[in-house]
């Protein structure tokens, strides 16, 4: 089944250097994590590509006469919100690694995205538009990193790293992933 997904710009091997790289919180690479899994080569080989579900949402806007209308996401896994500007970069296909399913149902997903916009316009100065009708909503789906790395002993984390912009992403993503995989294993204990 073909989906709607954002390409990942960050290579596989960047985001082994990303996730390893020198800074405060690992003393500046004195305290470097251990990975689950080495290559021969003996570089990190615990990082996988998953992909995690979000829903774009196009609101109308009005202000006074002009009318407009502008795209947000929110992350169908825990429901976080951000003005979505890569409509135009989304491709079709279907991806060859994990694909995590959508958790929230889009009558919620439409409330956060309304409530996340206005709370945008109300923080922003001078004459404020005015949140209309939902235009658009679809599901796409975005690259995630996921390092797995050794933290006190025998103890696994696991990090987290946008796949599109490659930045490091935070504690609900994290979550999210951790959940996503408890489902997944507990779905294939209980299939026969």
């Amino acid at each position: 089944m073909t989906a709607l997904y954002l390409p990942p710009r960050i290579a596989r091997s960047e985001a082994v250097r990303l996730f390893q790289r020198r800074r405060a919180l690992n003393l500046f690479g004195l305290l470097r994590s251990r990975p689950v899994k080495c290559a021969p080569d003996g570089q990190a080989d615990s990082v996988e590509l998953v992909w995690m579900p979000a829903y774009a949402v196009k609101i109308g806007l009005s202000r006074g006469a002009q009318r407009s209308s502008t795209w947000v996401s929110v992350d169908a896994s825990f429901g976080g919100f951000a003005l979505f500007e890569r409509e135009g970069v989304l491709e079709e296909g279907e991806p060859a690694e994990e694909r995590f399913p959508a958790v929230m149902p889009a009558e919620k997903i439409e409330h956060i995205a309304r409530q996340g916009l206005l709370k945008y316009v109300l923080r922003r100065r001078g004459a404020k538009a005015v949140i209309e009708e939902t235009q658009d909503t679809f599901l796409y789906y975005q690259p995630v990193w996921v390092y797995y790395y050794y933290r006190w002993g025998k103890k696994i984390d696991l990090a987290v790293l946008d796949g599109y912009t490659g930045n490091i992403m935070g504690t609900q993503m994290r979550i999210a992933i951790v959940n996503a995989l408890i489902d997944k294993r507990r779905q294939r204990l209980s299939s026969p």
